[in-house]
């Protein structure tokens, strides 16, 4: 006979009154802390009930995880302070009363698990004149 604890369900993100910033840790690689005066709309379709995406500001976050009407509901009210991943919770069946995310994905122009860029400069991506060459302005000419 399986024998189950009668406890209160969890949620596993932080809240706050009025937070200024919320941090999105995918758990892997990357940790993003971003604005809400950047919010711009969250997402939650009744066709994917395990996923939420947000926009905020340049980058659309995409959270996966469980039960996840809490963590709407913070986001709507705009009290999310943190939110962590933890993958390892996809499959335990203890944790499948709580509130948690097991993917967090960044998308966007600058997505923080995009590929670094070598070999640019700022100058070179917004088509401005390098401060280095002279003989463009002419001012290093004789």
């Amino acid at each position: 006979m399986e024998t189950r604890s009668f406890r209160k369900p969890r949620q596993h993100f932080e809240t706050a009154v009025h937070p200024l910033h919320v941090t999105f840790d995918d758990g892997i690689t990357a940790r993003v802390n971003l604005p809400w005066v950047r919010f711009s709309e969250a997402r939650w379709h009744r066709t994917e009930p395990d996923t939420i995406y947000i926009d905020i500001g340049e980058m659309l976050v995409v959270i996966t995880g469980h039960n996840l009407g809490p963590l709407f509901s913070a986001i709507e009210e705009h009290t999310l302070k943190r939110l962590i991943a933890h993958p390892e919770w996809t499959r335990d069946r203890d944790r499948e009363l709580d509130t948690f995310a097991t993917r967090i994905r960044f998308v966007g122009a600058t997505s923080p698990t995009a590929a670094p860029r070598h070999g640019t400069s700022p100058q070179l991506d917004l088509n401005l004149p390098s401060p280095h060459n002279d003989e463009a302005s002419g001012a290093g000419a004789a």
